[in-house]
């Protein structure tokens, strides 16, 4: 997991720990992801920041005409609809967290489960924080500082080969003479 940053976004969730987000794949099929980057679509249908529809308990979700949307810490999704008042429970972001011996990457860039698996239940210990998304776990300058670190212990190791070398061919040479 990444770190978290707030966005102010009402649509915009984190995962806080592990768990993943399922959505529809190009292919029909159920994916996870960990992007919360969620808008609603003309249709309104809810959908990941590339353009998948994110599936809820019966399906992908479809939220009708709304001023409000909330999200939470459960993945439950309440509205205000336009013109009414109250909040209506409309479905749940169905978040899992299988076992990471079932998952595997694509090349799509979502998780899918192995073949042979079954689809995992709702993982009642999945949260997500709204307004937030998640940053990258990777750290570009201390990566790029290991990048350099390796580099020159590489260079060093040619160098003293190449010593290693001249000195045996000099050897060699003296030993020759003798």
């Amino acid at each position: 997991a990444g770190p978290l940053n707030q966005t102010g976004n009402s649509l915009d969730i984190a995962i806080k720990g592990d768990g993943w987000i399922a959505v529809q794949a190009e292919d029909g099929t159920e994916a996870y992801t960990r992007s919360g980057d969620l808008s609603i679509d003309v249709n309104g249908q809810l959908r990941t920041g590339g353009g998948l529809p994110v599936m809820g308990n019966g399906g992908p979700i479809v939220l009708p005409p709304a001023a409000t949307v909330e999200v939470g810490a459960d993945g439950t999704i309440s509205v205000i609809p336009l013109g009414g008042e109250g909040l209506a429970q409309i479905d749940r972001i169905r978040l899992v967290n299988p076992d990471s011996n079932e998952i595997e990457k694509r090349e799509d860039g979502l998780i899918h489960l192995k073949d042979g698996i079954a689809e995992p239940d709702f993982d009642a210990n999945v949260r997500v924080e709204q307004g937030f998304l998640e940053g990258s776990n990777v750290n570009a300058v201390s990566s790029l500082t290991d990048i350099l670190s390796l580099t020159r212990q590489y260079e060093l190791q040619v160098k003293l080969m190449s010593q290693t070398e001249q000195l045996s061919q000099s050897t060699a040479r003296l030993l020759q003479f003798s």
